[in-house]
C-alpha cells in the first residue's frame, strides 16, 4: 500500500515538473509570438509613416515646380476662349476644358481650383 502512494505521489510529481515545463515553453512561445507582433507593428508604422512623407513631399514638389503666372494664366484664358467658341463647347464642360487646358501647360495634375473658376468666367 506505502508503495502504491509512493508511486501515485511520484506520478503527481512528475506531471507538475511537465505542466510546468509546458507551461514554461508555452509562455516563452508567447513571449516570442509577442514580440515578433510587436516588430510587425513597429514596421508597418515605420513603413506608413515614410509613404505618407513622400506623398507629401511629391505633392509640395508639384505645387513648387509648376507654377502658373498672371501672364501664363491670361494666356490660358484667352486661348479658352477661343477654344470654347471656336468647339461650340456647352457650359457645363467648360470647367474639363480649363482643367485639361492647365494640365496640358502646366504637365501638373494638381490643378488651383481658383484658377480654373477664373479662366472660366465670360
Amino acid at each position: 500500500m506505502v508503495e502504491s502512494h509512493m508511486e501515485t505521489a511520484q506520478t503527481m510529481i512528475d506531471a507538475t515538473f511537465q505542466l510546468q515545463h509546458r507551461s514554461r515553453a508555452d509562455i516563452d512561445s508567447f513571449r516570442r509570438d509577442i514580440n515578433e507582433t510587436r516588430r510587425a507593428i513597429a514596421a508597418s508604422r515605420d513603413l506608413l509613416k515614410r509613404f505618407r512623407q513622400r506623398q507629401m513631399d511629391e505633392a509640395f514638389r508639384e505645387v513648387e515646380r509648376h507654377p502658373v503666372s498672371a501672364f501664363d494664366a491670361d494666356i490660358l484664358r484667352k486661348v479658352f476662349q477661343d477654344l470654347a467658341f471656336e468647339m461650340k463647347t456647352p457650359q457645363s464642360e467648360w470647367r474639363d476644358l480649363a482643367k485639361s487646358l492647365v494640365y496640358e501647360f502646366t504637365g501638373c495634375e494638381r490643378i488651383e481650383a481658383g484658377l480654373v473658376d477664373w479662366i472660366i468666367t465670360e
